[in-house]
């Protein structure tokens, strides 16, 4: 009993010929998926930074809870937005790497917000709209890292067999 060939062993007719120009957009739509969630949370992070009254802070006493909460809330976001940018690097160096990389970014994403969403109930580490639009962001590219066009990276490059 044969089985049916995988669509990728199916041979093209001669009118018909497998593009790289796919491939290649597919890595600059990710890379730039991943710079717009970079800036995302480097924004965020320094308008909470900048929206700080530092006017109320004095060098000899404690800060203020409200000057405290802020600025955690700027900082957490930091390292996620610096390994963003590591995965775009991974994905513009090494596109498999890359995608690699990205995935386990986005699922520490959505595992910490998970548990500040669970367990920070007087919202000291992060407002709730901006928590939920950080998990749709990390939802969202998750779903096109893991779409065809998104998949493509996990391939080799295609090879030009013809002439194009």
């Amino acid at each position: 009993m044969s089985e049916a060939p995988a669509p990728q062993q199916i041979p093209l007719p001669a009118l018909i010929h497998r593009s790289s120009q796919q491939y290649r957009w597919s890595r600059w739509i990710t890379v730039v998926i991943l710079l717009v969630q970079a800036l995302f949370f480097l924004g965020a992070s320094g308008f909470l930074l900048f929206t700080i009254d530092w006017d109320v802070v004095d060098v000899f006493e404690e800060p203020p809870a409200a000057v405290l909460e802020q600025f955690q809330q700027a900082i957490v976001l930091l390292p996620f937005a610096f390994l963003v940018l590591v995965s775009v690097v991974g994905c513009v160096v090494r596109p498999r790497f890359g995608w690699h990389m990205a995935m386990i970014v986005e699922s520490l994403i959505l595992l910490v917000a998970l548990q500040v969403y669970l367990s920070d109930r007087n919202q000291v580490l992060t407002e709730r709209p901006l928590l939920f639009l950080y998990m749709l962001g990390a939802i969202l590219v998750v779903i096109f890292m893991n779409s065809p066009e998104g998949r493509l990276l996990l391939g080799s490059k295609p090879e030009r067999t013809h002439s194009e």
